[in-house]
C-alpha cells in the first residue's frame, strides 16, 4: 500500500466552530483580532482515520448504551508498549472522562479536603486551579533555572516543603507543560523514591508523552523504579497527541493494587470511567491506525521548531527560546526587555497583535515569559513570528506602547451612497464593547447618527489585509455590508494602512476581494467589491421554507401577502418586487418582514421597481438600522433576483435614495462585481460613557 502523506500546511478556518481559541479571545485578551498562539490545541485536520471511524458508526443509526470491548482497551496497552516499551495489562487501565477531570477526580479520591499538594512551578495553570476548587491546598517547589536555559528539579526544597507541610499528593508533570522537558529516569527515581519515604501519591500527567520531539524518548514515570511503580497514578490521553480534544478522551494506569482496586472500584461506582461512544470510537481509531499521521505530525511540528528557533535567533536576538523536547508550545523569555508583565502583555497584544499564554499563569517563576502554540501551520507560524519581530523593533526604534483605554475613540464618518456609519481604527488599538458603543455613537441626537459602527481590524486570516466588523445601531451585528466594504477600502487605501490597489477584506461572510479605482487627487473615488456567489438555498440563507429555493413565495406580514424572494449576498435578503413604492406600506411591512418567523437570524427586506431589463430602482429595509439611503449587499440580492426572475439581464444599475450601484456579473466565476463611491463625511473623537 503506498504511504500517505498528510497536508499539514493546509490552512484550516476555524471561525464559527464554537473554537475556544477564537471565541474566548475577546474575554481574555479584550480584542477579537488577534492571530492565536494560546490555548494548546492544534491547527491540523485530524487524522482521516479517526474522523472515518467516527463517521462509519453513526452510520448505524442507534446510539444506545454501550460497553468498551477487549479490543478498546488492547489498542490502549499496546500503543503503550510499542511507542514507549511500557507493557500493562489492560485490567491496570480505565478510562477517564478528560484529563483535568481525571486530576480532579484523583484528588478527590485519594486526599481530604485542606490536605496539602505538592505543584513545581512554572507548571500547567490547571494544576493549581484543580487544587485549589476542590478545597485543597496548593504548596509549591519551584523549578530551578539551569545556566544551560533549561531546569532542574529542587530535591533538598522538595524535602523542606514535605517535613514542613505534609503533603498528601504530588502533581508531577511528565513532559513538563510549558518547558516541553522530558524528565530523565534518574531525576523520576530519585522523585519516586522521596514520595515513597514520605507516603505522598505521585499524580504523573504524561498528556504530552506521545508528541517526543528530536528522538526524545518518553520515559513513564511509573516505569523507572519499583518505589515509582508503587505510588504513581499515570494520566495520559489521545487529545493532544491527535488533536483531538473536543472529543474529551483519556485514561489512567494504575500498576499498584492497593491504589487501582479501590479507585478504580469507586470510578466504576459512578461510571466516571465509562467512555461515551464518540470518545471509545476515536480513541481507538486514534491508536490503532494513527501512528503513521503521528509520526508526519511530529516530524512537521520538529521543523516548525526549528523554523521558529532559527528566526528567533536571527531576527529577535534579545528574545530567549526554550527548545522542546516535546508538545507543540515553545518557551520563550522575554526578560531582557525589561518590560513589566503588563507592558509586555501590552506589547504583544496591541502592538504585535498576538494571543499568546502569559508566564505568570504557569507560576510567579513564569513572570518575563510567554509560551506559544506552534501547532499551526508554517505560513501562520511565519506571519506571527514576523508580527513578534516587529513589535519588539519598535521598541528599539523608541516607539511608546498605546496608552490604556483612553476615554476618546478617534472615528472617521464615512458613507456609500448615504448609508453611513462610523468607521473605527483598532489597527493600533483596542477598542472594547462595540456593540454597546455602536448603540451610543448610532444616536441621532446625542450621538454621531449614523447606521452603525464598522471597526476596521487587522486581519485574522492569513492573505487577508483587513478585517471589518460591522454593528448596527441597535447593537446587533452584520455579516457583511456592501456600501460599509468600499468604504472600508477606501479608508485603508487613502490613509496607506496597505498602499496597493487590490485589497482582500476579511468578513464573517468570509474574504472579499476589492479593486481601488482612484481619482486624479489619488484617493479613492469608486470600489468595485466582488461579492461572491449569491445563494438561493434556503438552508444557507437561511431562511425557513420547504423546498430548495425560496423564488417569488407568498408570504403574509402586516395583514398584506407578497411574494418573496430569498436571496444571500452575504447577509439573508428578502426581495419584494412592486409596482410603486409606498412610503406608509414600507413603514409597515418592512419591520414585519425582516423579523418574519420564515428567518431565524431576521432579514434585510429590498422592495424593487422594474424600469428595463438593465435599470432597477430599490427602497432598502435593513434589519438592526430601519430604512436607509442604500444597501450594497441588498442591492445585488436585487439584481440577483431580477435577472433569475425573468425580469433583468447583466449588468443592472440599481437606483437608491442615496445614488446609484453598478452590478455586474462574473461570467468566468458567477460572483456578483458592485462598483460603487465611498465618500468620507468628517472624523474626529467621541467621548463614550461605555466603560
Amino acid at each position: 500500500m503506498d504511504k500517505i502523506t498528510y497536508d499539514f500546511d493546509c490552512v484550516v478556518d476555524r471561525h464559527h466552530t464554537c473554537a475556544t481559541k477564537f471565541d474566548e479571545m475577546d474575554e481574555k485578551f479584550g480584542r477579537h483580532d488577534l492571530l492565536p498562539f494560546w490555548i494548546a490545541d492544534m491547527d491540523f485536520e485530524a487524522c482521516p482515520a479517526i474522523i472515518d471511524a467516527l463517521r462509519e458508526r453513526l452510520n448505524h443509526a442507534v446510539l444506545g448504551y454501550t460497553m468498551p470491548p477487549a479490543h478498546f482497551w488492547e489498542s490502549i496497552t499496546r500503543w503503550l508498549e510499542r511507542r514507549h516499551g511500557w507493557s500493562l495489562p489492560p485490567e491496570n487501565l480505565t478510562f477517564l472522562p478528560g484529563l483535568k477531570k481525571g486530576l480532579g477526580l484523583c484528588i478527590n479520591f485519594f486526599t481530604r479536603p485542606g490536605d496539602a499538594i505538592i505543584i513545581q512551578p512554572p507548571v500547567y495553570h490547571s494544576f493549581r486551579s484543580v487544587i485549589e476548587g476542590n478545597g485543597r491546598r496548593v504548596v509549591t517547589n519551584p523549578l530551578v533555572p539551569t545556566p544551560d536555559g533549561s531546569y532542574r528539579m529542587d530535591f533538598d526544597g522538595l524535602e523542606r516543603t514535605i517535613s514542613d507541610e505534609r503533603p498528601a499528593m504530588m502533581l508531577v508533570c511528565n513532559p513538563h507543560n510549558p518547558i516541553g522537558l522530558q524528565w530523565d529516569a534518574p531525576t523520576l527515581a530519585r522523585l519516586a523514591g522521596i514520595c515513597r519515604k514520605a507516603g505522598i501519591i505521585l499524580i504523573s500527567d504524561e498528556i504530552y508523552g506521545d508528541m517526543m520531539l528530536d528522538g526524545t524518548r518518553h520515559i513513564p514515570t511509573a516505569t523507572v523504579s519499583p518505589e515509582a511503580a508503587e505510588i504513581t497514578v499515570t494520566l495520559g490521553a489521545p487529545s493532544k497527541t491527535f488533536n483531538i480534544p473536543g472529543i474529551v478522551s483519556a485514561w489512567t494506569a494504575i500498576t499498584s493494587e492497593k491504589l487501582r482496586r479501590p479507585f478504580f472500584q469507586w470510578l466504576d461506582a459512578n461510571e466516571f470511567n465509562a467512555p461515551p461512544i464518540a470518545a471509545m470510537v476515536a480513541t481507538e481509531a486514534a491508536y490503532t491506525h494513527g501512528e503513521e499521521w503521528l509520526d508526519q505530525a511530529l516530524e512537521y511540528l520538529r521543523r516548525n521548531v526549528d523554523f521558529a528557533a532559527d528566526f528567533i535567533a536571527r531576527e529577535i536576538p534579545l528574545v530567549k527560546f526554550h527548545r522542546p523536547q516535546a508538545s507543540f508550545a515553545v518557551w520563550l523569555d522575554f526578560s531582557a526587555l525589561r518590560l513589566s508583565r503588563q507592558d509586555l502583555i501590552k506589547l504583544l497584544v496591541e502592538r504585535a497583535r498576538l494571543a499568546l499564554s502569559e508566564g505568570s499563569t504557569f507560576g510567579a517563576q513564569g513572570e518575563g515569559f510567554m509560551r506559544m502554540n506552534i501547532g499551526v501551520p508554517r505560513s501562520v507560524l511565519a506571519l506571527g513570528l514576523n508580527r513578534l519581530r516587529d513589535a519588539v523593533d519598535s521598541l528599539a526604534n523608541g516607539t511608546p506602547l498605546p496608552a490604556d483605554d483612553a476615554p476618546t475613540v478617534p472615528f472617521a464618518k464615512m458613507h456609500g451612497l448615504g448609508n453611513n456609519f462610523v468607521y473605527v481604527d483598532c489597527f493600533n488599538r483596542n477598542v472594547p464593547h462595540l456593540a454597546e458603543l455602536a448603540v451610543e455613537m448610532s444616536r441621532r441626537h446625542t450621538g454621531v447618527g449614523t447606521d452603525g459602527i464598522i471597526a476596521i481590524l487587522p486581519p485574522a486570516t492569513p492573505g487577508a489585509d483587513c478585517r471589518m466588523r460591522i454593528f448596527n445601531a441597535d447593537g446587533s451585528e452584520a455579516r457583511m455590508c456592501g456600501n460599509g466594504i468600499r468604504c472600508v477600502a477606501k479608508y485603508i487605501f487613502d490613509n496607506r494602512i496597505v498602499n496597493k490597489p487590490t485589497l482582500a477584506i476579511e468578513t464573517l461572510s468570509g474574504i472579499r476581494t476589492v479593486e481601488i479605482h482612484p481619482g486624479i487627487d489619488g484617493l479613492t473615488e469608486t470600489v468595485t467589491v466582488d461579492m461572491g456567489l449569491p445563494v438561493t438555498d434556503t438552508r444557507k440563507i437561511p431562511v425557513t421554507f420547504d423546498a430548495d429555493e425560496m423564488i417569488e413565495q407568498p408570504v403574509t406580514a402586516a395583514g398584506k401577502t407578497v411574494a418573496l424572494t430569498a436571496v444571500s449576498t452575504g447577509n439573508p435578503h428578502g426581495v419584494v418586487f412592486v409596482d410603486n413604492f409606498d412610503n406608509s406600506t414600507i413603514a409597515t411591512l418592512g419591520p414585519a418582514l425582516e423579523t418574519h418567523t420564515i428567518w431565524p437570524d431576521n432579514a434585510n427586506i429590498e422592495f424593487v421597481k422594474v424600469h428595463s431589463h438593465h435599470s432597477l430602482s430599490m427602497r432598502a429595509w435593513e434589519r438592526g438600522a430601519g430604512e436607509t439611503m442604500a444597501c450594497g449587499t441588498g442591492a445585488c440580492a436585487a439584481a440577483h433576483a431580477a435577472v433569475i426572475t425573468g425580469r433583468a439581464q447583466w449588468p443592472v444599475s440599481v437606483n437608491l435614495i442615496g445614488g446609484h450601484l453598478d452590478i455586474d456579473r462574473d461570467p468566468a466565476t458567477g460572483h456578483i462585481l458592485m462598483t460603487g463611491p465611498a465618500v468620507t463625511i468628517l472624523s474626529g473623537e467621541f467621548c463614550t460613557t461605555t466603560d
